[in-house]
């Protein structure tokens, strides 16, 4: 795999600059999530710190990989549940940003072995609730669902108020929820923050990475 710089969750934070610059000639790969900041951003601000990743993918089609959290979604899908912190000032505005430039974005991102999503897969949820094959290029799968297979992509888990002993899809898996992550692959994934970039093994030939610490300043580099 080419050299690899993985930016966690951005909400409105601009130092993934700093971290691009500092890596010349590497593939990027946003988690998503790049709007509804914890701390106060100015509207005008937000929006253009998205178009600048934006054209940071245009400018590096071949090099650069957007991926879409749970907090891009609610700003123009309705299959997802909105989450906190929307921003109905930037709403409309939002919304078009993406939808103007909706192919520069994708759900997942695959390299060998190595899979990138936001929030993560389960083994169970891909097998049991998304119903995957796992002989088929992961990405694949979730980059195109079926109509049946959507509820399960955006499904909430448990512990963010779906039904009992559901577990969250690829926008909402919690770390709780992922310690049997997918059979045979690395996951890179946000969504879950960190203090830093935290590893968990499983049982399986399994390996979850979590990335979601650009707000410490901390970002995963792969060689």
């Amino acid at each position: 795999m080419k050299p690899t710089v993985v930016i966690g969750d951005v909400h409105g934070l601009d130092t993934w600059k700093q971290v691009v610059e500092k890596h010349p000639n590497c593939r990027i790969v946003f988690l998503g999530d790049y709007l509804d900041p914890q701390e106060y951003l100015s509207h005008a601000y937000l929006l253009r710190n998205l178009q600048d990743i934006i054209t940071l993918r245009k400018q590096h089609p071949d090099e650069v990989i957007l991926l879409l959290g749970n907090h891009d979604l609610h700003y123009f899908c309705t299959d997802i549940v909105v989450s906190s912190r929307f921003d109905f000032a930037i709403g409309e505005k939002a919304s078009r940003l993406f939808l103007e430039n909706i192919s520069l974005f994708q759900y997942a991102y695959q390299d060998g072995n190595y899979l990138f999503t936001h929030a993560g897969v389960a083994q169970n949820w891909f097998i049991t609730d998304f119903k995957g094959d796992i002989c088929t290029p992961i990405a694949q799968q979730l980059n195109h669902p079926t109509d049946s297979q959507i509820p399960a992509l955006c499904q909430l888990g448990h512990l963010r108020g779906g039904n009992k002993n559901t577990i969250g899809g690829i926008f909402w898996a919690d770390i709780e929820e992922l310690t049997d992550p997918l059979h045979g692959f690395t996951q890179i994934v946000g969504h879950n923050r960190v203090k830093e970039i935290t590893e968990y093994n499983g049982t399986h030939n399994n390996k979850i990475i979590f990335c979601d610490c650009l707000w410490n300043n901390n970002y995963l580099y792969l060689e």
